[in-house]
């Protein structure tokens, strides 16, 4: 996307001069640090009023119409106004991304169209005029739709780790046929704490491939009315980012997923470069109590191998380890589906719900053809 910062001619009556601004900031102190095409509001009311302001946030605004009806409403009283318009793949033309109106003394009213927020920053402008702002911007309130299943997946930038929102496919998986009874318990333990808000602690999902722990996951998802975060397994090593705390910050009260976490789970002693030390910061150290966020790790390796410390009672909500289906439910599961096969051993879903496929894999022969040295 390109993103461009113009400053409005139609609206001013009155104008704030940047020559004021703070002693100690460059103009170019007013974007962000990480990404310089983005006014940082906070640095922006600074280098104008030399002050730091009290701020109220609103959430859940439609700010374009929000900030359309603001314009045409407090004309009189604007003195200068910034936005970004930003093109966007699905948009032929450029559309309003960030809008930032100065009025009255010191209120600065920002509106955050991406993530539907609107901030109100000030000093000296009497709380009662900022109060009547927002109670007009109130008005704009989105209704909150029931949200398709999503998640933000930790990508590399050239200006370091940023998020993706995806959109995921809802499963139609039904735990008591996809999974052995004792699996019951464990998902209800997951599901009632995933749920808590400002909650903390980790969840450690093992077991061998196709056994189901990603469809889990995906279930665990689209039920859950958590921000899920997703690390990807080629960014493994981003769990000692500092980047990652930043965004992790900016999504407390959020579940983060790791899928073959492997090369993070591990013990310790077995490998000495293994991030552990990152994740119990995050999961149960000084970090959690400001971030909140619950951890889901997957991973194929014997449980034997993962760091002890992981395992300790007031850390690790549940763990449990994905089999096989047992006989009786792979058959009951096989003819649910339309299968007519008839099973004599514990099987993976995979192989229960791919019976219509071609096997393509290799057939070992015991005396290989070939020239030997």
């Amino acid at each position: 996307m390109v993103s461009k910062t113009i400053s409005l001619n139609h609206l001013p009556t009155k104008v704030f001069d940047l020559k004021n601004t703070a002693s100690n900031m460059n103009i170019s102190d007013v974007f962000n640090e990480r990404k310089r095409s983005y006014i940082d509001e906070f640095q922006l009311y600074i280098a104008y009023f030399n002050t730091i302001p009290n701020y109220i946030n609103e959430i859940d605004i439609d700010c374009l119409k929000a900030s359309k009806w603001f314009s045409e409403n407090y004309k009189s009283e604007i003195g200068d106004v910034y936005y970004s318009k930003v093109y966007y793949i699905r948009s032929k033309s450029a559309e309003l991304d960030d809008m930032y109106y100065f009025i009255y003394e010191d209120l600065i009213v920002y509106f955050d169209t991406n993530n539907s927020i609107v901030r109100f920053l000030f000093r000296k402008t009497d709380i009662e005029r900022v109060e009547t702002v927002i109670n007009g911007i109130k008005k704009f309130k989105e209704r909150k739709k029931r949200k398709k299943p999503e998640l933000y997946l930790l990508i590399s930038t050239s200006s370091g780790i940023d998020t993706n929102k995806l959109e995921i496919l809802k499963p139609k998986l039904n735990i008591g046929d996809n999974y052995n009874d004792d699996f019951k318990e464990i998902h209800e333990i997951i599901l009632k704490r995933l749920s808590k808000k400002n909650d903390k602690g980790l969840v450690l999902l093992h077991g061998k491939p196709g056994t189901g722990k990603t469809s889990y996951i995906r279930y665990l998802i689209s039920i859950l009315k958590k921000n899920v975060i997703f690390l990807p397994p080629n960014m493994a090593s981003a769990i000692t980012n500092p980047d990652l705390i930043s965004i992790l910050i900016n999504n407390s009260n959020s579940v983060f997923v790791i899928e073959d976490a492997e090369n993070i789970v591990v013990d310790r002693e077995k490998d000495g470069h293994s991030p552990v030390s990152a994740l119990l910061n995050i999961s149960d150290g000084l970090l959690s109590d400001c971030l909140n966020i619950q951890i889901i790790c997957s991973f194929n390796t014997d449980i034997s191998k993962v760091d002890s410390a992981l395992m300790r009672k007031g850390r690790l909500i549940a763990k449990y380890e994905f089999k096989e289906l047992e006989v009786a439910k792979a058959n009951a599961l096989s003819t649910k589906l339309g299968y007519n096969t008839t099973f004599d051993s514990p099987m993976a879903l995979t192989a229960i719900y791919n019976q219509g496929e071609k096997d393509f894999q290799q057939i070992k022969r015991n005396n290989p053809i070939g020239f030997r040295a």
